[in-house]
């Protein structure tokens, strides 16, 4: 099914990037408080505006209806401001909808129309897909959620709505930020103290790092060896599918460390998106540690208002496959994501019906072990679903892993190039730290050793060219 048209974005590892930002970090280090405020905005457009013009009118427009519509709701009572609070939402949603999901219905009607023996349809719409439209559109929807249940005051400020919205660091990947936790930094001052410079030049040194070192390399070898499932060497996706699984990881942990080190040399703390996930020993742990801003989104803003598990086991059970059918369909519009959203589902539900009828022993250290690789395994293997452009496809793939692999097909330097992120995610498993850290804060040896290493390892390994960020067709 053919894509959205997609145009590339401004790269956080790319030299226009960092020469424009070096720029404006040194004038807003030096700026005042109020000065400070203007330069973040303005900063936002620009950089969204080298993506795409006409997409940075549209997140304009989102701006001003969602700051809006939140101080129009605080003005109403009732029945009255309930109507107006679901126009809203479905306002957002139909935005979304639009750009995102329009093309995808058009084409799946298509397909309806050829299954049933009429002609297919002649004209194809083209629609550009705005960058980032899925994060920005969650950050809208929240914040209307929260000023409507009355968790936080809508910003009075409109200059603070926006930057609230066009905070760059995070907007075109995220993490999903709370309202109430970004506006009211951005409301306060800013201090900027030496150790917030050095951790957070570590932090966007290390996600540039594993962006370039492992996902972009990792992301050729994919497309390479998986180009059509019809053509592929039998059982090769059993050695594939991990790959995925670490280019993924690699470049959206990349992209979320940048974005939490820019943001902490301004001043900001984002929450951290990424806990050492692939250390999970059950699909729940593991939503719990991978895109945490997105799965305690839905959780919050989604399960819990379905009702959560409090109407009984086999409610609660509903209310998360309706809400991993909606996590599939955020992140695209196509029959893979579909079906990827239920599998998901169905691997959190078939693991609570284990815990439920007491199937899973708690303390069990083989059992421990084995879960961590049957998850891990189980979350790569469903990542070979967004790849599928056809549901016949999914026979296809399932032919393919229904032979073993031959141990010759494990490529050694895909395994050496993991050396660093093994190394690293396994130090911070073991000092048990809650967001990615080196500890280097005023240690300046410290960190240029890390530097060092950095170099040495990035002249090795790097390829010259650069890709852009997995998450950014979503």
């Amino acid at each position: 099914m053919k894509k959205p048209k997609q145009v590339t974005a401004v790269l956080f590892n790319s030299i226009s990037f960092l020469s424009h930002f070096l720029v404006f970090y040194l004038i807003y280090y030096f700026a005042t408080e109020r000065i400070r405020k203007y330069l973040l905005l303005s900063f936002g457009v620009y950089f969204y505006s080298q993506w795409n013009l006409n997409a940075t009118f549209l997140l304009f427009i989102s701006v001003v209806f969602n700051y809006s519509l939140g101080r129009y709701l605080t003005l109403l009572t009732g029945k009255t401001k309930k109507r107006t609070f679901v126009l809203g939402i479905t306002a957002n949603l139909v935005y979304l909808g639009v750009f995102k999901y329009f093309v995808f219905v058009w084409e799946l009607f298509g397909d309806l129309k050829v299954g049933f023996g009429f002609p297919g349809l002649e004209w194809k719409p083209e629609i550009l897909l705005p960058i980032g439209i899925s994060f920005y559109t969650f950050h809208n929807i929240s914040y209307l959620i929260d000023v409507y249940d009355e968790k936080i005051l809508p910003c009075k400020n409109f200059f603070t709505f926006a930057i609230y919205d066009l905070f760059f660091p995070l907007l075109l990947l995220g993490p999903i930020e709370r309202p109430g936790n970004l506006i009211p930094q951005i409301e306060s001052k800013q201090i900027i103290l030496k150790e917030n410079i050095w951790n957070g030049i570590s932090l966007f040194l290390w996600g540039v790092f594993i962006k370039s070192t492992i996902a972009d390399p990792f992301s050729r070898y994919v497309e390479i060896h998986a180009k059509g499932f019809e053509t592929l060497e039998p059982g090769i996706l059993w050695i594939v599918a991990p790959v995925i699984a670490f280019q993924i990881y690699a470049d959206f942990f990349g992209y979320s460390l940048c974005a939490m080190g820019l943001a902490e040399m301004m001043g900001f703390r984002l929450m951290n998106n990424f806990k050492r996930p692939f250390f999970s020993s059950n699909p729940a742990e593991f939503w719990s540690k991978w895109h945490i801003s997105l799965s305690t989104w839905l959780r919050d803003y989604v399960y819990i208002k379905l009702g959560g598990n409090r109407h009984g086991f086999f409610r609660e059970n509903i209310n998360l496959m309706v809400v991993w059918f909606l996590a599939g369909i955020w992140h695209g519009a196509g029959y893979g994501f579909v079906i990827w959203g239920v599998y998901l589902g169905l691997c959190l539900v078939l693991y609570r019906c284990q815990k439920h009828f007491g199937l899973v022993k708690q303390g069990n250290r083989l059992q421990s072990i084995l879960g961590t690789i049957f998850t891990f395994y189980s979350f790569s293997l469903g990542l070979l679903l967004f790849r599928i452009n056809s549901p016949s496809e999914t026979k296809l793939i399932l032919e393919n892993l229904s032979f073993f692999p031959k141990l010759s097909s494990i490529p050694m330097m895909i395994v050496i190039t993991l050396i660093p992120l093994f190394v690293f995610d396994f130090w911070q498993e073991w000092k048990s730290t809650e967001r990615p850290t080196f500890f280097i804060s005023t240690k300046p040896y410290s960190f240029l050793f890390l530097f060092a290493f950095l170099f040495f390892w990035f002249s090795l390994f790097s390829p010259f060219g650069k890709q852009d960020f997995f998450y950014f067709q979503f």
